[in-house]
């Protein structure tokens, strides 16, 4: 009898022990308390990010370059990403819509404001910031100087100057936006520090314009639901279609022979190498015509560019 109690008190200890652990393990998972003060200061971190969003597209109807740039100064750490990105998206519309403004006015300058801007100019094609400083006409220091605190730069192009975005100053606001935005920024400020391409020449070299297609392509495969996605696939449709036909004055082939130029067709074979590439793919098939052409590049070799062109933009479409 007294072995029966002795087991029972065993098994009733451990039915205890169970039980005590599972409400011990029941207490562990409960839920936490919300503190009513967290919920509302994220209530007002929103309606805070709202108000500015609501003042800075109000500022944007205004089309005062001056004031947006203030604004977003002033602003852009209060926000997450995804407002950052709106902002600085914004800001491009503006500086590209006053750049066409600018450009279609031929930057109004007069005989004597011309001559100055180019002997200052030399043989630069682009206007440095360090001669605002020099340039003696007043007024005309001052329009200069409110351009490039205003993320333009001015470009001697075809005897003309001409207002461009400086994407590269852009750039101050990485830290604030998407990894897809600073992206974007990234390709096009490659091309505002250096233009690929003035009056119908090639100012860089075939492997540098493909390491922009490459870079291009990169970007709408990642960033296929993006904002600016068909800005950048655009970009790349041109690259690709100037990288395979050439220039009016810079021509893939000898002029004389119609032979393929030596450092196009290298840059070509290093092209096809690359990886996972709707570029590669059609710069490869692009080499193959070549070649059986025996290197010789004429119409019907340049009849094929707009359908690899056209093939490259379906692969990378289909691929999204």
């Amino acid at each position: 009898m007294k072995k029966y109690f002795s087991k029972l008190g065993i098994l009733i200890l451990i039915i205890l022990i169970a039980l005590t652990g599972c409400k011990k393990k029941t207490n562990d998972v409960t839920s936490p308390v919300v503190n009513p003060t967290d919920n509302n200061k994220e209530a007002a971190n929103n309606e805070d990010k709202e108000k500015v969003m609501k003042e800075f597209e109000n500022l944007l109807k205004d089309k005062d370059l001056d004031k947006v740039i203030d604004y977003i100064d002033n602003n852009i750490e209060k926000l997450s990403s995804i407002e950052a990105d709106k902002m600085i998206m914004g800001l491009e519309n503006l500086l590209e819509s006053t750049r066409e403004k600018l450009a279609y006015e031929n930057f109004d300058l007069t005989q004597e404001e011309y001559i100055e801007l180019t002997q200052l100019l030399g043989n630069e094609l682009f206007f440095s910031k360090s001669k605002i400083s020099e340039i003696s006409n007043e007024k005309l220091r001052e329009r200069v100087e409110n351009l490039y605190n205003n993320y333009f730069k001015l470009i001697n192009i075809e005897g003309a100057f001409e207002p461009i975005v400086d994407y590269e100053a852009l750039k101050k606001y990485d830290k604030y936006v998407s990894d897809e935005i600073k992206d974007y920024i990234k390709i096009k400020a490659r091309n505002s520090e250096e233009p690929m391409a003035v009056d119908g020449a090639l100012r860089i070299s075939y492997d540098e314009l493909s390491k922009r297609i490459l870079e291009a392509e990169e970007y709408v495969k990642r960033y296929y639901e993006g904002s600016r996605y068909e800005e950048v696939l655009g970009l790349y449709r041109t690259w690709l279609g100037l990288y395979l036909d050439g220039l009016p004055n810079t021509s893939i082939a000898d002029f004389q022979s119609k032979i393929i130029k030596k450092d196009v067709y290298e840059s070509y074979k290093k092209t096809a190498k690359a990886k996972d590439s709707a570029t590669a793919y059609v710069v490869n098939k692009y080499l193959e015509l070549i070649d059986k052409n025996k290197g010789i590049i004429d119409d019907t070799i340049k009849e094929a560019v707009v359908s690899l062109v056209s093939e490259a933009i379906s692969l990378l479409e289909t691929s999204k």
